[in-house]
This record gives structure tokens, sequence and C-alpha cells, in this order.
């Protein structure tokens, strides 16, 4: 199967004030000595919408961050939330611990953005996430901006989300010009190691993309104080009245949208927990319906060859659902294949369309992406195969992953 190669220089359409900043590739192998966050602080647990909406300021500034494309489709920008403004914000943060508070500045000032085991980089835009929404536009220009309409998302180690915001920002242009009423639910689930994340930047950045979709023009018409057209290409700042919240989870609620936010370490991801009492059916199995999602996403996570285990776990129980304690785990070894084309003539997995996008070598820490398929290969997990890459200076590389 033909890989596709796109040889371009990214960083002529990256703004360094967006503090879009490179892949850890200089991560000190010292932070590796770091001592690990407590067990029961990196426990993996759900943070409910309501949770991340109480935690919103006032308000927030954000800039433009712009997502190179050579589908021949339009650019597209983003509005995401200024770094500085993410630091203000624990700055002011009133009642939080002077400790706390003090240690979390110092993830935000630090040049490696990194403390192994204890925060793990998400305040920070990185390379390969804007790599991952460029295979996800490309997606789009062949499927349609509707394409994820009634898919099942999960992005591991969200972080500010773009791969996630990118497929909001299609799926919110396409609800606003369907003439059709959404009644097929659509659910975007999104994990970050650090609650913090989460609250900083994850959810205002989501908050920041409907806002400037069309399906946000009733609530801007109600503000009159608020332009008719929102433009993401021009920085500014944004409130959050409770009008502005109510007006979002609306929209969710109308075009049954479920968003819901996870925390914690990767070993304690269990996709059947998860899911519950809502599995989806597997046309392809005689067993038991799968608790699966249809696209899992994750950049820059692969850096650390530790956590390897844990993440292999997370993506392929994601991508072909847990087996459970009742059910038969040879069914979980049978690969499942389909035609739907992805960056060029490239199949998708039918059970799922996992996608890694990664640094190819992360000097410091030992990870990147051979110990990855390696990882992957050798365990017969399933296999690797690239669907973009970048060979410029130290590499970059989006792969799909046909889990086994």
């Amino acid at each position: 199967m033909a890989n596709f190669t796109f040889d371009f220089d990214l960083a002529d359409d990256l703004d360094d004030d967006f503090d879009l900043i490179p892949a850890p590739s200089q991560i000190n192998s010292e932070t590796k000595t770091e001592p690990a966050l407590s067990h029961e602080a990196a426990l993996f647990s759900e943070v409910s919408v309501s949770e991340l909406l109480d935690a919103v300021p006032e308000s927030i500034s954000y800039s433009p961050l712009h997502i190179p494309i050579v589908s021949g489709r339009a650019p597209v920008a983003l509005a995401r939330r200024d770094l500085f403004d993410a630091r203000l914000q624990v700055i002011s943060q009133e009642g939080a611990d002077d400790e706390d508070k003090t240690g979390a500045l110092d993830f935000l000032a630090a040049p490696s953005d990194l403390v192994p085991g204890v925060y793990e980089g998400g305040l920070k835009t990185w390379e390969c996430s804007v790599d991952l929404a460029e295979c996800l536009e490309a997606q789009a220009a062949k499927e349609g901006e509707d394409w994820v309409k009634g898919k099942r998302v999960l992005e591991l180690g969200c972080g500010t989300a773009v791969p996630t915001l990118v497929l909001l920002h299609q799926l919110f242009a396409a609800l606003a010009t369907s003439e059709e009423k959404a009644s097929i639910e659509t659910h975007i689930h999104l994990q970050d190691y650090n609650r913090s994340v989460l609250e900083l930047v994850t959810l205002p950045n989501i908050l920041l993309v409907w806002y400037m979709s069309p399906l946000s023009s009733a609530y801007r018409a109600s503000q009159p104080d608020l332009p008719d057209d929102a433009d993401p290409q021009t920085p500014g700042e944004l409130s959050f009245p409770s009008e502005f919240k109510q007006a979002f989870l609306d929209t969710l609620s109308r075009h049954h949208i479920y968003l819901r936010f996870f925390s914690g370490s990767w070993d304690g991801l269990d996709v059947n927990v998860i899911w519950g009492s809502n599995p989806t059916p597997d046309p392809s199995s005689k067993g038991p319906w799968k608790t699966k999602y249809d696209v899992v996403l994750t950049s820059e996570t692969i850096y650390r060859t530790d956590s390897l285990p844990a993440l292999l776990r997370a993506l392929r129980h994601a991508s072909l659902g847990a087996p459970s304690l009742t059910e038969d785990a040879t069914t979980e070894l049978v690969e499942k294949t389909a035609n739907i084309s992805l960056c060029g003539d490239i199949e998708v997995s039918k059970t799922s369309l996992c996608l890694v996008a990664a640094k190819v070598l992360y000097f410091g820490v030992g990870g990147g992406v051979e110990a990855f398929v390696k990882a992957v290969e050798d365990q017969k997990l399933g296999t690797a195969e690239t669907v973009w890459e970048r060979k410029e200076g130290v590499g970059r590389r989006v792969m799909r992953i046909l889990w086994r």
C-alpha cells in the first residue's frame, strides 16, 4: 500500500506569537527523574461539562491558529486561547493553594513544558497536532464536512485539542447549512492527563470554535455589543456570560452532540465503563456488542517509551472495543478493514480510524516513531502505516494504526 508524503514548510504559515512550539525534541533527560504525581492524583476520572463551564473565567483573549491545507481547500483559521491569558488566570485564581499555584506557573513557564508523571505539556500547542488537523481537513475534503456526524470520537492527550477543534469546525459548518434536523448522535470525548488543562485551554478553545461558527449567530444577534460576524483570524477577547454558556449547551442538545471530558492516566481508561449502557453494535462480529470509537486521535504522546504500554492499550481498546470479562479475548484479534479514503487512497479500518501524529525522534528521552512502531508490531498488536510525512529538519509523521 502506498505512502503519501507531503514535503512543505509548515513553519512559514505559523506565527511564533501563538506559542506554537516544536514537538518536544529537546526534552532534557533529567526530566525523567522528576517525582511522579501520587497515584490518587493521576486516577482516570470524568470531568463534567458543567464543572468545566463553572471554571471558565469571565473573559479570555485569543489569537488565530492557521491550519495549512494541501488539498485545495481554503486555509482554516481557528481561534485559540492565548497562553499568556491562561497564565494570568492561574495567577488570579482565588482560593488556590499557594504551592499548587506556584507549581502551575512553573509548568507554564517551563522551557520543555513537560514534567513526566506530573504535567504532560497540554497547555501549549505542539506542531504534530497541527499535522493531524491537516489530515482531518483532507478527510473532510473527500468525504464532506459532515463526515464526522454520527461518529464517536476520542482524542487522547488532547491538550489544546487542535484536531478536535478542526472536527468541530467542520461539524458546526455542516450543521449550519443542512436543511435536515440532526437526529443522529455525535459523541466527542477528550482526555488529558491534567484536569487543569481541560479547564484552562481545552474547553475554552471549544467554546471559541462554537462562537466563531454560524451556529452561534442567534446568540450573537441577541447581544447588542457583539458583531454580527465573528472573525477567527483577528485576535480579540470574548466574554462568557451565563447566556453564552446556555446558548452553547442548547446548540449541543439541539444537534445531539455529546461532549465528555476525562483526566488522569491512560492506565485507568476503560471503554466499557465509559460507554456503559450505550454500546455500539458491531455488525462484523457474531459476538457481543462492542464498546468502541469510530475515530481515535492522538498527537505528541509517544515521547516516553515507558508510557507506551498504557497508550497502546488505550488506543487499541478504544479502536476495537475492550473485551468484557465473559468475552473470548481471541475475538479481539480479528483485523477488520473497509474502503474509506484518507489523505489519498488510504484504506481506513472498518472498526475505527486511528491516527497517531508524532516526531520521528524525541531527543533525550528515547521515544519516537521507530520505538512506537516497534512496540505495535513486535507485540503483533497491528501495523502502522504513514499517511503524512514531513522530512525537513527533525521529521514528523502521521500514522494510521490498523489494530488486530
